[in-house]
């Protein structure tokens, strides 16, 4: 079977240069990268869910004080802001249709714009925001769903919750509190570092946004290029190579988002903590991770079957079944393992 048809061959041969394996090593690291991905998808969850609902719970909780009749900051609020925005960006000669000059019978309204079927105005220009927000509707609608507040926020993506950290939703200084930031920085982020205000917490979650796209689109999660110290944006000329020096940058990128689910909340980071859901990534992210995969031979923590005894045989056996097995001492669990390279110790 020829793999070039349905693998890119950019994206394996970077396994070679980068990683700097045999090219016998390559689909065999091609699939470590799949498990990594794999095991880092829980922090990257579990990071969304907790930015999409410190927002929503910070903006009805302690809503800007000066949004009062500007947009909805109840449990509506999703449906709402997104609109206030798309108004404020565009005055109204740009935000709403007129009449096409061709056609005639159109209803519209005493300012000469352009309505629905429903007597209200129809858009020309909206935000991305908005059109996500749509997006989600519809695809509620579709499944025979009601549309409610909870079931929209859940169907936004982690991009749309991302862009609500930026400057266009930041009053100036001296201004009235109509828009999120600063007013809710500590509200949302009640744990983030001292220092830090509404534009250090952006970056560091536009990084994050960006290593999860690489994630998304099935990209080489482990691989990294150095900063340009003059921009502080990844130099794509200046790759970082080697298994171990990408895996200490990944690693430091899994510690940022832990960081970061406990600036929001620290006992939500010390709950996914307790279940151990840190620890196959951490396993599988480092070079005898990448070993457990393309060579085997090469990790140094060993245990030969003909001196465990029966214990290590039978743990073999339940392993070639590709099952679970759990190691105990007296009548407490120490360890579980399974085939995929997962563990978990309680």
């Amino acid at each position: 079977m020829n793999l070039d048809q349905f693998i890119n061959s950019e994206r394996l041969d970077i396994y070679v240069k980068h990683l700097k394996i045999n090219t016998s090593q390559v689909m065999a690291a091609y699939h470590w990268n799949k498990a990594l991905c794999g095991a880092m998808l829980p922090a990257l969850q579990c990071l969304e869910v907790t930015l999409r609902n410190a927002l929503d719970l910070s903006i009805q909780s302690n809503p800007p004080p000066a949004a009062t009749g500007l947009w909805k900051t109840d449990h509506n609020w999703i449906f709402d802001l997104p609109r206030y925005m798309g108004d404020k960006t565009w005055q109204n000669n740009d935000r709403y249709k007129r009449p096409h000059p061709r056609k005639v019978n159109q209803p519209t309204d005493l300012q000469g714009f352009l309505l629905d079927q429903y007597g209200n105005r129809i858009l020309k220009k909206k935000l991305p925001v908005e059109n996500q927000v749509e997006m989600a509707i519809d695809e509620i609608a579709k499944m025979g769903k009601q549309i409610t507040p909870n079931r929209v926020i859940s169907g936004l993506s982690f991009g749309f919750w991302t862009q609500l950290l930026n400057h266009y939703y930041e009053n100036k200084k001296g201004t009235h509190k109509t828009l999120l930031w600063p007013h809710l920085t500590r509200t949302v982020f009640p744990h983030a570092p001292a220092h830090f205000e509404r534009n250090e917490i952006c970056n560091a979650f536009y990084r994050i946004k960006a290593l999860r796209n690489r994630l998304s689109h099935h990209e080489a999660i482990w691989k990294f290029h150095y900063d340009d110290p003059a921009t502080g944006i990844p130099d794509y000329n200046n790759p970082v190579y080697g298994a171990q020096a990408n895996c200490n940058l990944l690693r430091k990128h899994y510690d940022d988002i832990l960081e970061m689910i406990g600036w929001m909340s620290p006992d939500r980071k010390a709950t996914f903590l307790s279940h151990s859901a840190n620890l196959r990534f951490y396993a599988l992210c480092s070079v005898d991770g990448l070993n457990s995969y393309i060579a085997p031979e090469k990790i140094k923590a060993k245990i030969k079957v003909s001196r465990g005894g029966k214990g290590i045989s039978r743990l073999i056996n339940v392993l070639e079944k590709n099952e679970f097995i759990r190691i105990v001492k007296g009548n407490q669990t120490i360890l579980t393992i399974g085939t995929d390279n997962s563990f978990s110790i309680p």
